[in-house]
């Protein structure tokens, strides 16, 4: 027997039962839940359904209407780096935007919630890198890797403008696993 739910709402009761294997439904039509809904295994479905949503539509777009689409949503995710720096901050205690690898927490949070496998390779306060091994954007982004190498990219860069981090080099993430590359490789240089 599993776990079971039950929250009372304004409009109606929420209730699921988290078993420890996924039986047929029956007559049975409550919300079931296997025990494996870890957040790990839901932010590694998550990352793989965003990176089959954006290469089946990005690249159909781009072809179909030129590069111009390619600049609109890069805006886009700009913007949206903008808007959540601060917010990233705090939840990761960010308190030295003067030191690399601090900054390089928002990447940590960002592989952490994207089920992202990787490690740091440099510690220092000017420049921090990160290899990343493992990503499910990895397979569905390889036939359109412009989605991490271009809007990823123009994400994390919203975010450090947002954050007024002054970066040496403004493109962040140099290597990426969809264009074939080993691992992809997040370099976080800081102006001197």
């Amino acid at each position: 027997m599993g776990r079971k739910i039950e929250e009372k709402h304004e409009l109606g009761t929420y209730t699921a039962e988290f078993l420890e294997e996924m039986k047929p439904l029956g007559e049975d039509r409550k919300t079931q839940f296997l025990p494996d809904s870890t957040s790990e295994t839901m932010a590694r479905l998550g990352g793989r359904t965003l990176g089959i949503f954006l290469a089946n539509i990005m690249c159909p777009l781009a072809e179909k209407f030129g590069d111009e689409v390619w600049e609109i949503v890069k805006e886009t995710m700009y913007e949206i780096g903008r808007q959540r720096a601060a917010t990233m901050v705090r939840t990761m205690k960010i308190d030295d935007l003067e030191d690399a690898r601090c900054i390089g927490r928002i990447m940590d949070l960002e592989d952490n919630n994207s089920g992202i496998r990787g490690e740091w390779v440099e510690f220092g306060k000017k420049r921090a890198v990160k290899h990343e091994y493992k990503c499910p954007l990895d397979t569905p982004c390889k036939k359109c890797p412009e989605v991490c190498s271009v809007l990823l990219e123009a994400l994390e860069q919203g975010t450090m403008d947002g954050l007024g981090i002054k970066l040496k080099n403004p493109i962040l993430l140099t290597k990426t696993l969809p264009a074939g590359d080993p691992y992809c490789e997040v370099i976080i240089e800081l102006e001197n």
